[in-house]
């Protein structure tokens, strides 16, 4: 596939999904090819509007806290002794993770287009964490999938999720941890998607294009 200079690779695709006409597209459920389509359309509207941007832009200075610090490792550097090492410090950030950059964009959009539930899945916990301080923040209700051995290993997280108001919802099949959560998380929402305005948060649904922040950031904190 031959790349088209100043134009993003998301914009390089045919209508149908494909890149150089044999990658990408999609295979999903009937279920889900209308929500797909509802977000593809949302998606391909609000990367271009301006305003959508400033808003993300605005919660995440003023509430995630970026840019978060970008500090050179002096110890590490001496060690290896030639490569400069640098780290960014994501813990800054509101809640103490970078999850959460993608969740206040979920609720962002959740909020754009009409919907009063959202849903995620989590392991350690941090995911949904986050998830459940943003859907706080912008007034949505909140449902966190997880393992039923994920919550007993992970009880700090589970009491912080219930704190923000959010349900935990045991998963009791399979291994009980994150992959058996990432697919309860997808059944409901499917289920009840029909039903309900609800917006899919599930670690599998990241939207790179409006959270890239990291690399942005670096590249204006090294000017």
């Amino acid at each position: 596939m031959k790349l088209k200079k100043g134009i993003p690779v998301i914009d390089q695709g045919d209508k149908l999904g494909f890149w150089g006409g044999k990658f990408g597209g999609n295979f999903v459920p009937e279920t889900l090819k209308k929500p797909i389509e509802d977000l593809e359309i949302l998606f391909n509207k609000l990367k271009k509007d301006k305003n959508f941007i400033n808003e993300r832009d605005k919660y995440f200075k003023n509430w995630v806290g970026s840019p978060t610090r970008f500090i050179k490792l002096e110890n590490l550097t001496e060690h290896v002794g030639g490569a400069q090492i640098w780290s960014k410090v994501v813990s800054d950030a509101n809640g103490g993770a970078h999850k959460i950059y993608n969740a206040t964009v979920h609720c962002l959009l959740a909020k754009r287009s009409g919907k009063k539930v959202i849903c995620g899945d989590t392991g350690a916990g941090y995911a949904g964490k986050m998830l459940s301080m943003a859907a706080k923040k912008f007034g949505l209700k909140c449902k966190i999938f997880m393992g039923a051995k994920d919550i007993q290993r992970q009880q700090p997280n589970v009491r912080a999720i219930k704190k923000n108001g959010a349900e935990v919802i045991p998963v009791y099949s399979g291994s009980q941890t994150l992959v058996d959560a990432v697919s309860e998380c997808m059944r409901y929402w499917l289920l009840i998607a029909i039903k309900l305005p609800c917006v899919l948060a599930a670690q599998l649904v990241q939207l790179y294009l409006f959270v890239s922040v990291d690399g942005v950031q670096v590249k204006y904190q090294e000017n």
